[in-house]
């Protein structure tokens, strides 16, 4: 049995199809099929193949997800730049790697003494 439906209802559902990337085909047997656009080739989807007009209108009429809020943009921390004293003064110890490379000397010299190390 064929299908006799309103133009304006078929209107309607391929202008609402045609917004979210889909086609509304009327096939040979008086039903449709819903193509989406977005894939190449273009498919028919899945469950919406040879369907009647009524099953494609409510599926493609029914209300779309509400989008996600965008991501508020973190705030970054940011590190205070290090000032830079224009004059050492004497009694001031020297930095962190020195010492270390003192220490790691001062190791060399104790192994070579104690015969460990050529």
């Amino acid at each position: 049995m064929l299908q006799i439906t309103a133009r304006k209802q078929l209107a309607k559902v391929r202008r609402q199809a045609k917004k979210r990337g889909r086609r509304v085909v009327r096939d040979h047997c008086g039903n449709f099929t819903v193509v989406s656009t977005h894939t190449e080739p273009p498919r028919p989807l899945l469950g919406l193949d040879h369907a009647p007009l009524w099953a494609i209108e409510q599926a493609i009429l029914a209300p779309l997800p509400e989008p996600p809020p965008r991501r508020k943009p973190m705030a970054r921390l940011s590190e205070p730049t290090p000032t830079v004293q224009a004059v050492t003064p004497a009694g001031m110890e020297a930095p962190a790697h020195a010492q270390a490379h003192h220490s790691f000397l001062s190791l060399v010299e104790t192994l070579r003494t104690r015969g460990g190390a050529s």
